[in-house]
């Protein structure tokens, strides 16, 4: 990815999320990744569910399965 320049408060922000993330234990961060794992794919779920409404909640979960297994994107 191509060097962006960022803004001051962008800049700020960064810097205090990785001061966070240091600043919590293995078990904290794992938690966290975790937790984290579950939003993304509730929101992948809204996203399918919204674009395919016809689709049943097993359509639903092997898109959800099938976007994370081969990373795309759109």
């Amino acid at each position: 990815m191509a060097d962006v320049p960022q803004s001051e408060h962008v800049r700020i922000a960064n810097q205090r999320q990785i001061a966070i993330i240091r600043a919590m234990t293995p078990q904290e961060r794992l938690r966290q990744s975790i937790r984290m794992s579950g939003t993304m794919r509730e929101l992948l779920a809204a996203g399918f569910r919204d674009r395919h409404p016809a689709w049943s909640a097993k359509q639903v979960a092997g898109a959800v399965a099938d976007r994370i297994l081969h990373a795309r994107t759109g």
